[in-house]
C-alpha cells in the first residue's frame, strides 16, 4: 500500500480578531476580516495536522480585496495618505505582475501568441500605468531576469502585499503559462523560486493550481493591493 502524504497552505479566519466594520479601502463599505494562511500536514491529500502559520492579512468580505496587517494603522491616516499608499500599492502590484507574467512567458524559450495576449490584457488593466508597464515588459521580453529585476518586482511586492495578493499574482502568472496548454517542468520550477522570493512556502505550489481550478483569480482591476 502506497501512502501519500505533503504539505499544502489553507486560508483560515481568525475568529478571535475583530472585525472591521465598513472599513475596505477598495469598496468603502466591506468589512475587513482577519485571515491567515497556515500550512497543514496532508495524509493522501487531506489535511490533517496543522503545521506553522505562513501569513495573517484582512480580506473584504465583499471585494474580496485582501490587505496586509498594516491596514489597520493606515486606516487612521487621512484620505489624501490612503489614496497614496493605495496609488504605491497598485503600481507595485501591477508591476510584479507584468514581470512575472512576461519571465514565465519565455522560459520555455517559446513566447506563444496566447501568451502574449494576456500579458496585454493584464497590462490594459491598468490604464494610468500602461507606459510604464509596457516598459517593463518590454525589457523582461529582451533581456529575461537580468540584473534580478524579475525578482526585485517579486521582493518589493512581498514588503508591500499581503500574502493572498501575492498569491494572485502567481497564480495570473500561472494564467500565462496555461495558455498554450501546458506547464513544463522549468516552468514548475520557476514558479516555486517565485514564491519563495515572496517569502511563501515552495509547497503551496498546490495552492495556485487549486486557484486556477477553482477559476478564482481576482479581478485585476478590482483590488488585492495592499
Amino acid at each position: 500500500m502506497f501512502i501519500i502524504f505533503g504539505t499544502r497552505g489553507l486560508k483560515h479566519t481568525v475568529k478571535e480578531s475583530p472585525v472591521l466594520s465598513n472599513a475596505c479601502p477598495n469598496c468603502n463599505n466591506g468589512n475587513l476580516v482577519n485571515k491567515l494562511y497556515r500550512r497543514w500536514f496532508t495524509l493522501f491529500f487531506i489535511p490533517t495536522i496543522p503545521l506553522d502559520v505562513v501569513d495573517r492579512f484582512y480580506e473584504c468580505d465583499s471585494c474580496k480585496s485582501a490587505y496586509n496587517e498594516s491596514i489597520k494603522t493606515i486606516l487612521q491616516q487621512s484620505q489624501d495618505e490612503i489614496n497614496e499608499n493605495q496609488k504605491r500599492a497598485q503600481a507595485v502590484f501591477a508591476k510584479a505582475l507584468v514581470a512575472s507574467m512576461t519571465h514565465m512567458s519565455i522560459i520555455d524559450g517559446d513566447f506563444a501568441p496566447e501568451e502574449e495576449r494576456e500579458i496585454m490584457d493584464a497590462i490594459e488593466g491598468f490604464p494610468e500605468m500602461k507606459e510604464d508597464l509596457m516598459a517593463v515588459h518590454n525589457t523582461i521580453k529582451e533581456h529575461a531576469n537580468k540584473d534580478n529585476q524579475v525578482f526585485n518586482y517579486l521582493n518589493e511586492a512581498r514588503n508591500e502585499l499581503s500574502s493572498e495578493t501575492l498569491i494572485n499574482i502567481l497564480a495570473q502568472a500561472a494564467v500565462v503559462l496555461l495558455a498554450d496548454g501546458s506547464i513544463e517542468k522549468e516552468e514548475e520550477d520557476l514558479m516555486k523560486e517565485y514564491l519563495i522570493a515572496c517569502g511563501l512556502p515552495k509547497e503551496m505550489y498546490q495552492t495556485l493550481i487549486d486557484r486556477l481550478t477553482q477559476k478564482d483569480i481576482t479581478d485585476l482591476k478590482e483590488g488585492q493591493l495592499n
